[in-house]
């Protein structure tokens, strides 16, 4: 599905507009309508964001962050929403979210923020600091 180490994946779970096309080279977007077809995609495919919308129907949005956070404590998400409450944003930020957009993002946005996701993970790597990450140890200890 992924053409090259360069290309950018990212998986759109329940939000609006994502319709939209959204046409850049090197980034495929994929879109899913619930939770569990989203716990499926990141399964089988891996994906540099996950744009979440702040209502998945079949999950509570935080359950699903839970079990994303355990099953791929690497795995970064963003939430897309134009009304996303004060507590939402709270909670979001209380779960490492990476960003928070009021309105869908242009794959300009999207490429800039992987782009930026990756050069911290690359420069995390060269400092040898990705195994002291506190969310990792967490998360693995809550598996055992």
């Amino acid at each position: 599905m992924f053409k090259s180490a360069q290309d950018v994946a990212v998986l759109g779970i329940c939000v609006e507009d994502a319709v939209q096309e959204i046409q850049h080279d090197g980034l495929t977007f994929c879109s899913v309508n619930s939770g569990r077809r989203a716990i499926d995609m990141l399964r089988m495919l891996r994906f540099d964001l996950l744009l979440i919308g702040p209502a998945v129907p079949d999950i509570s949005i935080w359950e699903f962050v839970r079990r994303a956070r355990i099953g791929w404590p690497w795995q970064k998400w963003a939430l897309v929403g134009e009304r996303i409450s004060e507590q939402q944003e709270i909670t979001a930020r209380m779960m490492g979210v990476t960003k928070i957009f009021e309105t869908f993002p242009t794959s300009q946005e999207l490429m800039e923020l992987t782009g930026q996701l990756r050069a911290r993970a690359a420069q995390s790597v060269l400092n040898r600091t990705y195994e002291a990450q506190p969310e990792v140890a967490k998360a693995r200890s809550a598996v055992s």
